[in-house]
């Protein structure tokens, strides 16, 4: 099940919106647990590791761990290990705005002004744990406006 819900608010000349996306469900096939963690390279093992690499895998006989040990670098094959149920919920836009009153605006020869600063991405809370760079970040958006009507 995936949707948004949003809401709209207006009180005297400002604006307020916001709106939040989840997903309750799903499952999603995790790469970087298949490629940066399991099946890490070589190459790989100094420059480019996912920090459950070190910390979730097989250490001493007779443990249990979901990974196998870094020093192991047989391929690992593609199993419904590396699937994982999806749920998220993320702060997908946030808005807010003015409009000024007409009669402060109509003294500067405008017939409309609007300020507005908009937000997306602005958080993202998930039962799986996705590579996106350096500590999981998400991109972020800010970008204000200004609207002028004559």
């Amino acid at each position: 099940m995936e949707g948004v819900i949003g809401t709209t608010l207006y009180y005297k000349g400002f604006s307020f919106s916001a709106h939040l996306r989840y997903s309750l469900g799903g499952d999603v096939f995790n790469e970087a647990l298949y490629t940066k963690v399991e099946n890490i390279s070589e190459d790989n093992l100094k420059y480019n590791q996912d920090k459950r690499a070190l910390y979730d895998r097989w250490e001493k006989p007779g443990q249990h761990a979901r990974f196998k040990g870094i020093s192991l670098t047989e391929t690992t094959q593609m199993s419904s290990r590396f699937v994982q149920r999806s749920n998220f919920l993320k702060g997908e836009s946030f808005s807010a705005g003015y409009d000024f009153p007409k009669e402060w605006i109509e003294k500067a020869g405008f017939s409309a002004l609007r300020l507005q600063v908009n937000m997306n991405d602005v958080f993202r809370i998930s039962s799986v744990k996705e590579e996106r760079g350096i500590e999981y970040p998400f991109a972020r958006m800010v970008s204000a406006s200004v609207s002028v009507t004559f």
